[in-house]
C-alpha cells in the first residue's frame, strides 16, 4: 500500500478557490432512480466540496507520481507528526476518497498517469 501512488479521477473537475483551498464539482447520475426522485425532492445537478487545508494538500499530491509512503514523510514534517500519526489520518482520509472514486491507485509496475505534454492512447488506472 506504502508504494502504490494516488491519483485523481480524471472525470471530476476541480479548481482552487480564491482562499487556495481546492473545490471538487460532482455532477449528478441522470439514472432513472435520480430522475424519478428529482421531480418530488430537489436534488442539485452539481455539488460543490470544498478540501480544508491538509485535504487541499493531500489532493494535489495526489498526481500519480507520489508513493503513499512519500506522502506520508511530506505531511508529518509539515504538520509536525509523528510517522504513525500521519500514517492513520492518511490511509483513512486515501481510502475514504478511494470510497468515493474521486482518486485511484497506480501500483509498482504499472504505468503512471499521462504526462501533460505527451498523447498516450494507453491506459493507466485500472476500473
Amino acid at each position: 500500500m506504502l508504494a502504490s501512488r494516488p491519483t485523481r479521477n480524471d472525470s471530476l473537475r476541480w479548481e482552487d478557490n480564491e482562499n487556495g483551498e481546492v473545490q471538487v464539482s460532482i455532477e449528478r447520475q441522470e439514472t432513472w432512480k435520480v430522475k424519478l426522485l428529482s421531480k418530488v425532492f430537489y436534488i442539485p445537478k452539481e455539488r460543490k466540496i470544498t478540501l480544508d487545508e491538509v485535504g487541499t494538500e493531500v489532493w494535489q499530491m495526489c498526481n500519480g507520481r507520489n508513493s503513499v509512503g512519500d506522502m506520508i514523510e511530506l505531511l508529518s514534517e509539515k504538520y509536525q507528526l509523528n510517522r504513525k500519526e500521519a500514517e492513520v489520518s492518511l490511509l483513512q482520509y486515501l481510502k475514504t476518497l478511494g470510497q468515493k472514486r474521486f482518486i485511484g491507485f497506480v501500483l509498482e509496475g504499472e504505468e503512471g498517469p499521462p504526462d501533460p505534454g505527451k498523447a498516450s492512447g494507453k491506459k493507466w488506472m485500472k476500473k
